[in-house]
């Protein structure tokens, strides 16, 4: 009888274990390699079981753009880059459309003050990358979605959409 309760409590224990809660950020994971548009070769690879305690909300804050309700999307993923032998991850990864034009200390440069006019369009992307585990700012560069429809493709949900004038 004693010998049936402890296999029972076992088998309990085993089975919660295995179905224990993804984690908060588990819809944000990248489910797929996907290359990042205009970028001659960095691609978002999936980081599958990773959890992180980064916040992505609180990392994106101190990020260009993140003051001026610019339109965001969010996944958690590696970035490779075999020709330029780049390997970061597991990063949030932001990608903010019609944000363009940062200067080499990282600040946002508006278009108007640069005197190219309206220079920025909806189809530049700027790609910013918060290392996962501390926080820290990896990596930014641009990328062009020329149909305005490139979203990475993230394991659940929040729905991302094209667009949208949202963190999502």
């Amino acid at each position: 009888m004693r010998g049936a309760f402890i296999s029972a409590a076992l088998t309990l224990v085993l089975v919660s274990c295995a179905s224990a809660d993804p984690g908060p950020y588990e819809p944000l994971h990248q489910s797929t390699r996907q290359e990042i548009p205009g970028t001659f070769g960095y691609d978002l690879v999936p980081v599958d079981a990773f959890e992180t305690h980064v916040d992505p909300m609180s990392a994106w804050r101190d990020l260009p753009g993140a003051q001026r309700g610019a339109d965001v999307s969010v996944t958690l993923a590696a970035i490779e880059d075999a020709a330029q032998q780049v390997d970061w991850g597991p990063s949030w990864v932001y990608f903010t459309s019609d944000l363009c034009y940062f200067t080499a200390k990282g600040d946002f440069v508006s278009p108007s003050r640069t005197g190219e006019g309206d220079g920025c369009t909806p189809q530049n992307v700027l790609v910013q990358v918060v290392d996962a585990t501390s926080g820290e700012f990896t990596a930014v560069f641009e990328a062009y979605d020329a149909d305005l429809s490139w979203l990475p493709q993230r394991v659940g949900s929040p729905a991302q959409v094209p667009g949208a004038t949202s963190f999502q």
